[in-house]
């Protein structure tokens, strides 16, 4: 009776199986106590704190990958027309395809260093080009298409007014030995002046279809003429500084070193 009287109510000692006794039932309270408390499960806010610390940064590091992806890449074909020239629908239609190819068109001239890793990145050989002072130490001669295409134009420019150069500047020219008209202007159907004429004709050819300059013309509205309209010739072109072309030729030109 005592026990009973004395005992603290637990679930586990009134049970009705009485094979367990007051010491083993002790013995199992104190296995749990000694296990220490028990912990709740987190929850989905418990979480909340931490991930405000983590998202700003992820942002961040999102943010810069996009920033680097942008304006670290390397432009395409379109993107680099778009930068060259003066806007067009053609370009925008994306018809403009790039390849690379040398010009047959033969003829002489050399004024600038090319440098000896220069011929292989024109898809060019190395094998018998002259190099500069005949050092092979050196890179190799060469002229700037542009001034061979200037050249060209002054040479049929002058080749359409042979016979004026013929009539007015030959004897000065024989004379004084001034070079300003390239060809032999007291000989009327001098072939190699023909040649010289075609060659040049040809090489203007090639570099007009190879840049195949698509800024559109306008045409406007002119009742002055008896078409009813005209070209407007004045065409809006994104352009290379020619100052700046001709200041770097002459920095670096070969028969600077010589003075």
């Amino acid at each position: 009776m005592f026990k009973v009287f004395g005992s603290v109510y637990s679930p586990v000692g009134s049970r009705s199986d009485s094979s367990h006794s007051d010491d083993e039932n002790c013995g199992f309270i104190e296995e749990k106590h000694y296990g220490g408390p028990s912990h709740p499960k987190p929850g989905f806010w418990d979480f909340v704190p931490r991930f405000s610390i983590i998202l700003p940064w992820f942002l961040a590091l999102l943010n810069l990958g996009l920033f680097l992806q942008q304006y670290m890449r390397h432009p395409s074909e379109l993107d680099c027309t778009r930068l060259l020239n003066a806007y067009s629908p053609a370009i925008d239609a994306g018809i403009v395809e790039y390849y690379e190819t040398n010009f047959q068109n033969e003829f002489g001239g050399g004024t600038i260093e090319l440098p000896l890793d220069g011929p292989s990145k024109l898809n060019k050989s190395s094998e018998r080009l002259k190099h500069v002072q005949k050092d092979a130490k050196r890179g190799y001669v060469a002229i700037l298409e542009v001034s061979h295409q200037l050249h060209c134009l002054n040479l049929v420019r002058q080749y359409t007014w042979k016979d004026y150069y013929a009539t007015h500047m030959g004897k000065w020219i024989s004379e004084e030995g001034h070079g300003i008209v390239d060809l032999n202007v007291t000989d009327p159907v001098n072939i190699v002046d023909r040649m010289h004429a075609d060659h040049c004709i040809e090489a203007l050819r090639l570099q007009l279809m190879c840049n195949a300059d698509l800024t559109p013309l306008l045409i406007e509205l002119d009742d002055s003429n008896g078409f009813g309209q005209k070209a407007d010739f004045n065409v809006h072109h994104k352009c290379r500084n020619w100052d700046k072309v001709t200041e770097w030729q002459y920095a670096n030109s070969i028969e600077r070193e010589d003075k």
